[in-house]
C-alpha cells in the first residue's frame, strides 16, 4: 500500500474499557479544546455494575455518557465507534 492510511480523524470515536472516569474527562477536555463538534468517546464498558451514565464536563456544561456491561451492546448502541481504548488491568489510574 502507499502507507497513507488515516487511522483517526475529527470525527472518530471510540469505546473506553474500564471505568476509567479521569482518563475520559482529559480526553473530553482535549476534545473540547480541539474544537471537536461532539465527544470522541461514545460510551464506556465496565462489566462489573449495572448500565449507567456517567456525568462529564464538555466545556461549561455537561454531558452523559452511557456505560454497558458489555463490549456487544456498546457497539451496538454506537455504531459510528471505530477504536477500542483499554483499562482492563485495573492498575490504569
Amino acid at each position: 500500500g502507499s502507507g497513507n492510511l488515516v487511522q483517526f480523524d475529527s470525527s472518530t470515536r471510540c469505546i473506553v474499557y474500564g471505568l476509567q472516569q479521569r482518563a475520559v474527562q482529559g480526553m473530553l477536555d482535549f476534545d473540547f479544546m480541539c474544537k471537536r463538534e461532539k465527544p470522541s468517546v461514545a460510551a464506556m464498558v465496565f462489566p462489573f455494575s449495572g448500565n449507567h451514565y456517567v456525568k462529564f464536563y464538555w466545556g461549561t456544561s455537561e454531558t452523559l455518557i452511557p456505560v454497558y456491561t458489555t463490549i456487544k451492546e456498546a457497539l451496538q448502541k454506537s455504531p459510528d465507534v471505530t477504536v477500542m481504548v483499554n483499562f482492563a488491568s485495573f492498575r490504569s489510574v
